[in-house]
């Protein structure tokens, strides 16, 4: 009888993510498998929901709606900030992604969109909003 992964199991898995038109977006480095504590914060977490349920040492391809994925974009998330909150000494770039850090201390990427004298505009959506995800996915242990 094959295990299952539960709401906090920890896994080794191999995994590669996808956008509709196939563009391989994030893969699973080390050939042997990934190590994932569910319920940690380490993984979206309706993408972590999606694994429970799965079983052990079975190919799985999973179609994540945009909705249950990453969201859409917010328009609200896009950013205009001045231009002399950057340090002076920073290249910006359009595309740039920077790292935010957030009064909690959280950090949070933001991607540099439009770059004037007085302003920099910043998207701080989830580069995947608004994407279908493909996962393609197997279990190799559950501990």
């Amino acid at each position: 009888m094959s295990k299952i992964v539960e709401a906090n199991s920890r896994i080794r898995w191999l995994y590669q993510l996808f956008l509709a038109d196939g563009h391989q977006v994030e893969a699973c480095e080390d050939p042997a498998g990934d190590i994932l504590q569910l319920g940690q914060g380490e993984l979206h977490p309706n993408i972590e929901n999606a694994l429970i349920g799965l079983p052990q040492g079975e190919p799985i391809r999973l179609i994540i709606m945009a909705d249950q994925a990453f969201g859409y974009p917010d328009p609200d998330a896009i950013q205009t900030l001045a231009h002399n909150e950057f340090p002076a000494e920073m290249p910006l770039a359009i595309g740039q992604i920077i790292s935010f850090s957030l009064p909690s201390g959280q950090e949070i990427p933001g991607k540099v969109l439009e770059i004037s004298a007085d302003n920099v505009v910043v998207d701080f959506n989830h580069p995947l909003a608004g994407h279908n995800i493909t996962v393609e996915l197997e279990i190799l242990d559950i501990f």
